[in-house]
């Protein structure tokens, strides 16, 4: 990651790092697989100007039950959990307090102070709700307590998943960063995603786009970013071809999207290192402003796609896309416009943020032939 990816802060493990509880109750490492601890491989990646990341879920798991409360070991766990309410939406994974008490904030007070003794930077916090998958799970209470004591820390905190925007303000209150809808991956045996899942997550952005907190950078998780997966020197993202590669890394860093690469580096072919590396791709997804679309942002109701934010220097980023793509083909070139009036503007200086290359002035609108799924991404300084 030093080498290929250098712009990228974080390397996080998921939930196959621990299977047990330390006598705490708190969340703890594999030995057969971190012999060293997670402490010398957090010291190795700071080396490597990196952070290590955690993955945990909401709630008291059962291998905790039987552990005491590091500084308060008068009280049980298991005494926390008497009722065996379903902790987060992976049924039968933890417990829901009964009640949100003082030691319940300070036995996450204690996972927060060990992860920080080991050199934690980032948690993910899995199977939270109100969800817009109509799960009925509600675990705000404990990832209030969560927030207070990882962000003491300053441990970024991510909360997954298809979180329901209903609820925005307060994910934003509690996290860097939210994942909005389910998994990318198609979960099929040859391919990781399909160009159809790729353009389906622009409806979901559009329920997000108008919620964020004034002056907070808050990145939305439309999941990883699997452009140009590669398994014994064959790309198996399951994606139709460059265009749509580089229509999923725009449209990403338009809306900013957390970037997590779910791909060995070593494998990913120079091509499409490129595209995760581009710096100015990058500037616009570090942002942390979400695009909002021209016109109704569904990509099955309208193939016609333009998404855009304003950058903090002040130029606009504008995203026409082709979103004419079907689960299992390709569909047809069409022309995309986009009228500056929407974007409040009269006249601009274009450029394509990909090449660098200037495309001259523009008055009251722009358009641009595109391939089904195409994009063109704009940077455009204000004239008048």
């Amino acid at each position: 990651m030093k080498a290929k990816m250098p712009q990228y802060e974080y390397i996080n493990l998921d939930s196959g790092w621990s299977e047990t509880c330390d006598k705490y109750g708190r969340w703890t490492y594999r030995e057969d697989l971190f012999p060293n601890g997670l402490r010398a491989l957090s010291d190795h990646l700071q080396q490597n100007n990196q952070k290590l990341g955690l993955y945990m879920l909401p709630g008291l798991r059962k291998e905790a039950l039987e552990g005491r409360i590091k500084g308060h070991e008068h009280i049980r766990i298991a005494d926390l959990v008497t009722q065996k309410k379903q902790g987060n939406a992976f049924k039968g994974a933890t417990f829901m307090p009964d009640e949100h008490s003082e030691h319940v904030q300070a036995y996450y007070d204690s996972i927060a102070d060990l992860y920080a003794e080991w050199g934690i930077g980032y948690i993910k916090i899995d199977g939270c709700g109100p969800s817009n998958d109509d799960q009925d799970m509600d675990t705000r209470k404990c990832l209030y307590m969560m927030h207070k004591a990882f962000s003491k820390h300053n441990i970024w905190i991510e909360l997954s998943w298809s979180l329901d925007p209903a609820y925005a303000e307060e994910w934003m209150s509690m996290s860097n960063g939210a994942r909005i809808y389910a998994d990318i991956e198609s979960y099929s045996s040859k391919y990781m995603t399909t160009s159809h899942r790729v353009f389906q997550r622009m409806a979901y952005v559009a329920k997000w786009c108008d919620k964020q907190i004034q002056g907070k950078k808050f990145y939305i998780d439309l999941d990883a970013v699997l452009v140009g997966m590669t398994v014994d020197n064959k790309c198996v993202d399951g994606l139709d071809n460059d265009d749509v590669r580089i229509s999923y890394v725009s449209f990403w860093a338009l809306v900013s999207s957390v970037f997590c690469i779910g791909a060995d580096p070593r494998k990913l072919p120079q091509k499409y290192l490129a595209l995760l590396n581009h710096p100015v791709i990058l500037d616009i997804h570090q942002s942390g402003v979400i695009a909002k679309p021209i016109g109704n942002g569904n990509a099955w109701l309208n193939r016609k796609q333009v998404w855009w934010k304003t950058l903090p220097d002040g130029r606009l980023c504008v995203g026409l896309f082709n979103a004419h793509v079907y689960p299992f083909m390709l569909g047809l070139s069409r022309e995309i416009r986009v009228d500056f009036e929407e974007l409040g503007v009269d006249e601009v200086e274009a450029k394509d943020a990909w090449t660098g290359e200037p495309l001259g002035r523009y008055a009251k609108s722009y358009s641009t032939m595109l391939r089904p799924g195409q994009c063109q991404l704009l940077l455009l300084s204000v004239v008048r």
